[in-house]
């Protein structure tokens, strides 16, 4: 079976983002609009591009993993890992599938990513001048 992290090339890592992109998008507007709220389209497209650019560049890992040691939390990564067996009953741990700090962290992290670009988006709606 091998890794199970699914964004381990560029272009699953690209497939992934549009797919969450068009979803989260879909979905701001449905719910905004269903409780009679409008997001100019340029406070949407500004949430949408910090979201999409940040998910891209924390599933590749790179980024994850600098976090990771700016805040001594490798070993946490280090330590919580998962034991998985294939088919053929070989035993292979991994650092970064379900199950493992990894995918915690990365959550975690996407979460409070989420939460700053639907700040932006709020804000950018609702300031002083914004077409409504």
């Amino acid at each position: 079976m091998g890794a199970t992290r699914p964004c381990t090339t560029r272009s699953q890592t690209r497939e992934n983002v549009a797919s969450y992109t068009a979803v989260q998008l879909a979905a701001t507007i449905g719910i905004t609009r269903a409780f009679g709220y409008r997001i100019t389209p340029a406070a949407l497209l500004a949430g949408a591009v910090i979201n999409a650019t940040t998910h891209a560049a924390i599933d590749r890992g790179a980024l994850l993993l600098w976090l990771a040691r700016k805040t001594g939390k490798t070993g946490y990564i280090e330590h919580c890992q998962a034991v998985r067996m294939d088919d053929d009953g070989t035993l292979t741990r991994e650092v970064n599938g379900p199950g493992t700090a990894w995918i915690e962290l990365d959550a975690a992290l996407h979460r409070v990513i989420g939460i700053g670009a639907a700040a932006v988006t709020t804000w950018l709606t609702t300031r002083p001048g914004a077409r409504r």
